[in-house]
């Protein structure tokens, strides 16, 4: 038993169980469709709350199960070994749903928690901006003050579920700005059919088919005072306080895909013949099979160790940066040489290899590029 495996409680057990059986019984029927018609799957997203994998890290008085973080990525993994898009849809609606749970009103909580638990209500953060990346000094989208409310104005680019949303988080800068900060604050603002001036382009992707971001165009959205979350000035410290979250999850997204691209290549080479005997007979296919079980081995241990100590409140950027970028690596290293195991066969599209490959290649660029982690990673080791 592996030291991971130890330190799973009981609690973290049956949720990984529940998790594999939806992705079992609900997300690998559903894989294919989803590829082919590159739908956001709705349907399936309400599953996922039926399971209760949309609660796992939201409070029980409002439908969730009140887990640690290691529960979320142990139930994302799995998930994605069926489909990156699902996962990544679950992951995006998570961190929308978890600022509200730490910074909403009661009033907030009960309006939006529950719905988002259950998979009624779909959530989106809605936080990058064409021209200003992530900066909060820079951030050109603005929340007029306007009739008891405000008219939000701006425009966004990427952001999971986006435009699909029930409810967007939107980082804007308030205006006129208070005098002790930049004004950048969250606002709750309905789905993009339920608001005058609210419209959302698609963007089309090489891969995470079933998975919706695009740019979204905001002009005058009204939202009341009540839509505002948290005080006005603490935008960037709620959209960014669940980054080391974030990241570590994008790590678990990547093992997952990687662990189902592996399976499949370590069942091919002992079931296809050349010369006589098995692939696997061949060292030059038993190195690339060593090489990816070492790897994933190393990227799991990486991202559960940063999951640990994120849910003992003991997470740090520099832990969760480096499960980031080497689960990133390692997922697209590991897609890659499985289609190599297949050879010809695994470049065909009546086989999920290629998806896999397409999946994990967006991971080392969401939620800040590899280079972006390894920066990171190496400033707090040199303590620049």
């Amino acid at each position: 038993m592996s030291l991971v495996e130890r330190a799973l409680t009981a609690e973290h057990r049956e949720i990984r169980e529940t998790a594999e059986a939806f992705a079992t019984e609900v997300v690998a029927p559903r894989a294919n469709e989803i590829e082919d018609t590159d739908e956001f799957p709705r349907d399936v997203m309400e599953a996922a709350g039926d399971y209760g994998l949309l609660g796992i890290l939201l409070p029980e008085e409002h439908g969730g199960l009140d887990s640690d973080f290691l529960s979320y990525c142990l139930a994302v993994e799995r998930v994605a070994e069926e489909s990156g898009a699902v996962a990544e849809s679950i992951q995006g609606h998570t961190f929308a749903a978890l600022p509200i749970a730490r910074f909403g009103t009661e009033a907030q909580r009960e309006r939006y928690l529950e719905p988002m638990s259950t998979g009624e209500s779909v959530g989106a953060m809605l936080l990058t901006e064409p021209g200003a990346g992530s900066s909060p000094t820079e951030l050109e989208t603005v929340a007029e003050e306007h009739d008891g409310g405000y008219a939000v104005s701006g425009e966004k680019a990427f952001g999971t579920n986006a435009g699909v949303a029930d409810v967007h988080l939107v980082v804007a800068r308030k205006q006129p700005k208070p005098d002790d900060s930049h004004g950048v604050s969250v606002f709750l603002a309905p789905s993009v059919d339920d608001a005058v001036g609210f419209s959302f382009d698609r963007a089309e992707f090489m891969g995470m088919r079933g998975h919706v971001t695009g740019d979204t165009h905001l002009d005058g959205v009204a939202v009341d005072e009540g839509a505002v979350l948290g005080d006005i000035g603490e935008g960037f410290r709620i959209a960014m306080g669940t980054i080391d979250m974030a990241r570590t999850g994008l790590g678990a997204i990547g093992v997952g895909i990687g662990r189902a691209a592996f399976d499949r290549a370590v069942e091919y080479a002992g079931a296809r013949e050349q010369g006589g005997q098995a692939v696997g007979n061949y060292q030059a296919v038993q190195v690339l099979v060593a090489d990816m079980d070492a790897r994933l081995d190393a990227a799991r241990h990486l991202v559960y160790a940063s999951a640990a100590t994120i849910a003992d409140g003991d997470g740090d950027t520099r832990r969760s940066s480096k499960a980031k970028f080497v689960a990133s690596d390692v997922a697209e290293f590991v897609t890659r040489n499985a289609m190599q195991v297949h050879g010809g066969k695994g470049y065909r599209t009546d086989l999920p290899l290629e998806r896999y490959y397409r999946d994990a290649r967006i991971l080392g660029i969401i939620g800040g590029t590899t280079e972006i982690q390894k920066t990171t990673v190496a400033t707090q080791a040199l303590d620049l």
